[in-house]
């Protein structure tokens, strides 16, 4: 009988002990809303998404990464400049930052599909400039492609879709990986072990921002409090699983709008200054403007010359 009841107990043991560790880390604050202006719910397919916007004027909507994991923290600096002259409507992927966190198969077509909606959401037949960021201005860009009368004008930051490890179609392995991060237990500790404070600070400051010193204490607070939230760890496990990746090259040739590329000079090798050259070859009317001093988050790390940068391709000087 004891050859029995040891495994078992200790199987107890291990399970308390995850549990445990799970509580431990999911109970921090609610991730804060740093952008302000007017906040309401989107009812999405059911679920409660977090919308806001500020300003008047031509419409320009937000897509934000998967990774920083909220629009409202992601755009909190260059929804106030864009406000100035635009109405700017900022909103997050479904199991993302504010908005509601369900168990679902996540993939590049279901958050496509919620870009779509959320520019007929926002402005109804109104022309509308869409900005989106990493893989947000994969699924942006893809969106622009399926919804050629609506889009004036594409603004890619950093963005991820032509080649590279976050591009290809998920092998076995990952998908495995997909579904342990998913369980209850084992995945949820798996994941807060993952996301540790140690561990963001690391990805930012290595892989994120171009000045290590940009991850303060703040920053890292919020990327935790994203990370802890119930729920959260859908998204990303779809992500490390690669159910997310979105090639993009067969998108580019049919999106009609200009589009501007933006890229941070110091951007790591999750998508590099050089992948530019590829989005420009392929887009019907794209043009690049680098930021010296910003990896793949310029719009955070110089958001003015960000704006100005969205500004001039909006309102392009006349020529003499």
């Amino acid at each position: 009988m004891k050859r029995f009841v040891r495994p078992l107990a200790a199987g107890a043991g291990v399970t308390g002990a995850l549990a445990a560790f799970n509580r431990s880390v999911s109970n921090g604050p609610e991730p804060a809303n740093a952008l302000g202006g007017t906040v309401r719910r989107w009812n999405w397919r059911g679920h409660a998404i977090f919308t806001t916007e500020m300003g008047t004027g031509p419409l320009i909507v937000l897509v934000h990464g998967v990774y920083a994991g909220a629009s409202s923290y992601e755009y909190r600096k260059l929804f106030p400049l864009l406000a100035a002259h635009h109405r700017v409507v900022a909103f997050d992927l479904l199991g993302c930052g504010l908005s509601d966190r369900p168990n679902l198969g996540y993939s590049a077509d279901l958050f496509t599909e919620q870009v779509i909606d959320a520019l007929a959401d926002a402005g109804g037949t109104e022309p509308v400039t869409v900005v989106g960021s990493s893989l947000g201005a994969a699924f942006a860009i893809r969106a622009a492609a399926r919804t050629t009368q609506r889009i004036n004008g594409v603004v890619a930051i950093c963005p991820t879709g032509l080649g590279g490890v976050l591009d290809r179609a998920p092998n076995g392995a990952q998908l495995a990986l997909t579904g342990t991060v998913r369980t209850r237990l084992l995945g949820e500790a798996l994941f807060n072990g993952l996301a540790s404070r140690p561990s963001i600070r690391y990805f930012l400051g290595n892989a994120t921002y171009a000045d290590k010193a940009s991850a303060t204490p703040e920053v890292i607070d919020h990327y935790y409090a994203v990370a802890h939230q119930p729920g959260a760890r859908y998204v990303p496990a779809h992500f490390i699983g690669g159910s997310l990746n979105c090639n993009i090259a067969r998108d580019l040739p049919f999106v009609d709008a200009p589009m501007l590329v933006a890229w941070g000079e110091q951007a790591s090798s999750f998508s590099p200054l050089a992948n530019a050259g590829e989005f420009l070859k392929l887009a019907q009317n794209a043009k690049l403007v680098t930021f010296a001093n910003s990896g793949m988050l310029p719009h955070e790390e110089e958001p003015e010359a960000m704006a100005a940068a969205i500004e001039a391709f909006l309102s392009p000087a006349p020529l003499v």
